[in-house]
C-alpha cells in the first residue's frame, strides 16, 4: 500500500512538472504587461520628439532606467546593455533605449555628451528625456521608483542630489509588450542575448 502510495505521488510530481513547463503563463518571457496603446511624448538625444513605444514599433527593445549624474548602479547599467549591443551588431530590429528619470539636468544635449563619453553606438540606441509629467507617468506604468535626495546647491548656483531608483533592465517585443524584466547592473548577458534573439526569431 505504501509503495502504491508513493508512486502516485512520483507520478503526481512529475505530471505537475509538466504542467509547470507546458503551461504559457510560466515561460519566461510571457507577456507580462502590454504598452501597446500607451503614448509618452519625449524627446532623444538628437532633439527629436518621440512618441514611446509607438516610434519604435517593430522592434525588439531593451529600455534601461538611468540618470546622468548617477554615481554607481547606472554606469553599470549602461555598460551591461553596452554589452549586450555589441554581441549583437547585426541585428537590423533590435534597439537599446535608456530613459533618464531626471529630465530637469538631463537635457538632450546631456544625453548626447552621455552617450559619446560611454561609446554608445547610437544608430540603433536612443538615449530618451522630456516633460517631468511624461517621463514619471512612464516610470510609474513600468513600476520604476525614484526617490530624490534633499537638494543642496554649489557655490555657482546648481543643484546637487541623487536619486534612489529602481536597478532595472526591460525588455519589450516588436508590439510593446513587456516580456521580462533584469536587474540592471547585475544581469548575465548571455541570457539577455538568448532571450532577445528568440523574440526576433520568434516575431
Amino acid at each position: 500500500m505504501l509503495k502504491r502510495r508513493t508512486l502516485f505521488y512520483v507520478w503526481l510530481t512529475i505530471a505537475a512538472g509538466i504542467v509547470l513547463v507546458t503551461f504559457p503563463g510560466c515561460d519566461s518571457l510571457s507577456i507580462k504587461q502590454s504598452l501597446s496603446e500607451d503614448e509618452y511624448l519625449l524627446v532623444d538625444q538628437d532633439s527629436s520628439s518621440v512618441s514611446f513605444p509607438e516610434v519604435y514599433s517593430g522592434n525588439v527593445m531593451l529600455v534601461g532606467y538611468v540618470y546622468t549624474h548617477c554615481p554607481d548602479i547606472c554606469p553599470m547599467i549602461t555598460y551591461n546593455m553596452r554589452d549586450v549591443q555589441r554581441a549583437l551588431p547585426d541585428q537590423d530590429d533590435f534597439m537599446l533605449v535608456s530613459v533618464s528619470f531626471d529630465p530637469d539636468r538631463d537635457t538632450p544635449a546631456i544625453l548626447k555628451d552621455y552617450a559619446n563619453n560611454y561609446r554608445l553606438d547610437q544608430s540603433s540606441w536612443k538615449l530618451l528625456t522630456g516633460d517631468k509629467s511624461e517621463v514619471e507617468s512612464l516610470l510609474e506604468t513600468l513600476n520604476i521608483i525614484t526617490i530624490k535626495t534633499p537638494t543642496s546647491f554649489t557655490e555657482e548656483d546648481k543643484p546637487v542630489y541623487f536619486i534612489d531608483h529602481t536597478d532595472r533592465v526591460t525588455l519589450i517585443d516588436r508590439d510593446g509588450n513587456v516580456r521580462k524584466h533584469y536587474s540592471g547592473s547585475e544581469f548575465n548577458a548571455d541570457e539577455v542575448k538568448a532571450d532577445i534573439l528568440r523574440l526576433l526569431q520568434d516575431s
